[in-house]
């Protein structure tokens, strides 16, 4: 019966070492074999356990040596790291623990699995070394020669040596450390690697672990040796053995958490206000782009006004608006255009929360603290704040407003919104690059969602052509003058909190290019340069996004500028939109892809009693997460309009449409945008409502309102995954925020 127990231990650890491998192949096997596999490996986990309860039942009986000290740390590290795994696992869980319907805490299950993920295969090496002679009896001849073993034993060290050199090259080739210390939460993966080499060098790392373990091993059994000849206690060792799994998983839990007011990347309010120039002379365009050699720098015929609020003044001058066609993932609606602006006076950081309430007496934020940048403003609010805070500083306000009608008196000295042109012109500062950093900016230089930086999309499983590699995401806005200004004094011109601006939405104008102000009428106002959750694309210079002037957003506030010369007449806009009042007919139209925006349209359905409509495809995506995740941005990239098989029947009966989708890639998937071309929504309300892993609505709403412009847009609700038990309350509270009757 021994016997039979001691086979069954070595096949069940032998099994565990091979299935290692294949579990951290999760792009080469897929998303659901790997699922299959970790809850195959739980089951051997387990049983090793059970397998080895004398292990435990003599836990801290005995003396314990340096080698025993050693080993007893590294077991209980290699558990608390394989309770790590399979917790995020589950939670995880697409395919084989998906009927725990787990929601919430998914960001942090990811960041938790791969860095667990990294660390058991060293731990599990490193444990594997340790027992080398108990898991394959013909590798103690690494450690004792005899006559009859002694080339079989060297034969065996050369083996182990060169894998392990092997090892190392591999440890590196796979930016292994990235993993081993959360510097990134993607898998850098070559795909013309074949998958035979990536498993070699997988079996490659987990040798040289274990020989480094083999080897420490045993020169710790000497210094234990040397201890007992000298009678030194073994206390000590005791103690490190379970003091040090209990520091590291500390440390560990301290890194998952760090909080975001002790990241380096933040500035000094005390120091960053004195290094801002008082005036900002643009240089001469660069010659060589065609667009900005042909134009000129524009000379001011009027004196500028000088005023003394620390605002910058940047000389007027001409530059391209815009973005070239080859620019990657551009929009339709940044078609580059030479455009002139006049000197004109502009805050280097957006409005604080501290200045927003000391004007208003209110402070609408989602994050609270006075150097955070004011956000959850609508337009209008913003409109507001400039007039009181002209009327605070005894200037003219630039804004007259009766009713929906906001007149813009351009002759007026107080503060106001910038322009949309002189928003673009500020935040390039002279750059005709997709950022005013010039390079693919990185977490480091922006507050935005920086697990997803610039072409990450297109680049996901292989990041080898990144110039920006994927970094830290804040979940939270930062202080207004965090990180280092453009090279024109200003501060987070892209990220932290969109800015809003004047403009009306619509195509450029490209005949009007002196001082343009946008459209005379539309149904939707523009804002720019990206928020905390924004991908670095919905970040760049030419980006534009939109909203109904009266709503706001937790990632959208305010930057103020000031006439420098003396202007003249008045611009008159007047809003198409008085309310999101909803009746009539309601209609439910989402499109599902996992299962979770089904389960939330089903909910609403119940509440409700609303029709419901699926939008499915011609051509379906693929079942497999990774696969779909490549189909997806594919579609994005080229604005695709994939063929929806179905038909609503009646659609102009319905007065309200309930839009459901995931949130794929920061926006709306291409099947909405086929679902919103299909249709006429003149004069019905759009509301909708958005399942996300952590990124909300990214610029989903911008995406539905470019493509629906006639449309009402409702309060929208965003769900984590499914939504959990929370779901009824979250749903019947959106319903009753939008006028939407419960049956």
């Amino acid at each position: 019966m021994k016997q039979l127990k001691q086979i069954i231990k070595r096949i069940v650890d032998l099994a565990m070492v091979v299935l290692l491998p294949f579990l951290m192949a999760e792009i080469l096997i897929g998303q659901e074999i790997h699922e299959w596999l970790g809850a195959g490996m739980l089951a051997l986990f387990l049983a090793h356990h059970l397998l080895n309860l004398g292990w435990w039942k003599s836990f801290v009986k005995g003396k314990y040596t340096p080698s025993r000290a050693f080993g007893t740390a590294l077991d209980l590290l290699l558990l608390a790291d394989m309770i790590a795994l399979f917790v995020s696992g589950i939670m995880m869980s697409g395919f084989v623990f998906q009927f725990l319907h787990i929601s919430g805490g998914m960001m942090t299950a990811r960041q938790l699995h791969l860095f667990a993920s990294y660390w058991g295969l060293i731990l599990l090496s490193a444990h594997l070394g340790m027992h080398i002679g108990q898991f394959f009896p013909l590798f103690r001849n690494l450690f004792h020669l005899s006559e009859k073993n002694v080339a079989r034993a060297w034969v065996l060290r050369i083996v182990a040596v060169a894998l392990s050199a092997y090892g190392i090259y591999a440890f590196i080739a796979q930016h292994m450390t990235e993993y081993l210390f959360l510097q990134t939460h993607f898998v850098l993966f070559d795909e013309t690697k074949a998958a035979a080499v990536y498993f070699a060098e997988t079996v490659a790392v987990m040798c040289l672990f274990a020989t480094a373990a083999c080897y420490l091993n045993k020169l710790l059994r000497k210094v234990g040796q040397k201890s007992k000849k000298e009678g030194t206690s073994g206390k000590m060792h005791k103690v490190a053995a379970f003091v040090v799994p209990v520091l590291a998983c500390a440390l560990v839990v301290v890194g998952l958490n760090l909080p975001a007011q002790n990241a380096p990347w933040q500035g000094n309010p005390e120091s960053s206000t004195n290094t801002v120039p008082n005036t900002v002379t643009p240089s001469e365009p660069d010659q060589s782009n065609p667009t900005e050699a042909s134009s000129e720098l524009s000379q001011p015929e009027q004196q500028v006004v000088p005023v003394e609020d620390g605002f910058v003044l940047l000389g007027g001058g001409s530059f391209a608006m815009g973005s070239p066609e080859d620019e990657p993932w551009r929009s339709a609606d940044e078609t580059q255009h030479t455009v002139t602006v006049s000197d004109f006076y502009i805050s280097p950081y957006e409005v604080r929360q501290s200045e927003y309430a000391a004007v208003t007496g209110e402070n609408p934020s989602a994050f609270s603290g006075d150097d955070l940048p004011v956000e959850n403003v609508s337009w209008l609010d913003a409109v507001a704040f400039c007039n009181a805070l002209s009327e605070r500083e005894s200037l003219t306000p630039a804004y007259t407003v009766n009713g929906e009608t906001v007149t813009w008196d351009r002759s007026a000295n107080g503060y106001r919104l910038p322009t949309e042109a002189e928003w673009e012109y500020a935040c390039r500062a002279g750059t005709t690059t997709p950022f005013n950093t010039e390079t693919s900016i990185s977490p480091e230089e922006s507050n935005y969602y920086g697990h997803y930086p610039y072409e990450i999309e297109e680049n996901y499983f292989s990041q080898g052509n990144l110039t920006t590699k994927p970094g830290q995401y804040r979940q939270t806005t930062v202080a207004v003058d965090s990180f280092s200004p453009n090279a024109w004094g200003l501060y987070n011109m892209h990220g932290n909190v969109s800015e809003w601006v004047w403009d009306y939405y619509g195509e450029y104008d490209t005949a009007k290019n002196a001082d343009p102000t946008g459209p005379e009428t539309g149904t939707r106002r523009v804002y720019r340069g990206g928020g905390w959750n924004d991908f670095a694309k919905n970040m760049r210079s030419a980006y534009r996004a939109t909203l109904p002037e009266d709503k706001g957003s937790f990632n959208l506030g305010i930057r103020l500028v000031r006439n420098a010369i003396n202007g003249g007449g008045s611009i008159v806009s007047a809003g198409t939109e008085s309310n999101t009042e909803t009746g009539g007919k309601v209609l439910i139209a989402f499109f599902s892809w996992g299962g979770n925006t089904r389960g939330i349209a089903e909910e609403i359905r119940s509440q409700t009693g609303a029709d419901l409509f699926e939008i499915e495809l011609v051509t379906p995506y693929s079942d497999d997460y990774n696969t779909v995740l490549m189909e997806a941005q594919r579609d994005q990239n080229r604005q695709a309009r994939p063929e929806i098989k179905n038909k609503v029947e009646n659609f102009e009966q319905y007065d309200t449409i309930l839009l459901g989708y995931p949130n794929w890639w920061a926006s709306i998937p291409m099947p909405i945008a086929s679902f919103l071309e299909e249709y006429d929504f003149a004069g019905k309300t759009i509301i909708p409502f958005c399942s996300h892993g952590g990124g909300r609505f990214g610029q989903s709403l911008t995406a539905i309102t470019k493509l629906a412009p006639d449309a009402v847009m409702g309060e929208p609700l965003s769900v984590h995954y499914s939504g959990g038990g929370s779901l009824p309350d979250d749903v019947a509270a959106w319903l009753e925020t939008n006028h939407i009757v419960a049956r």
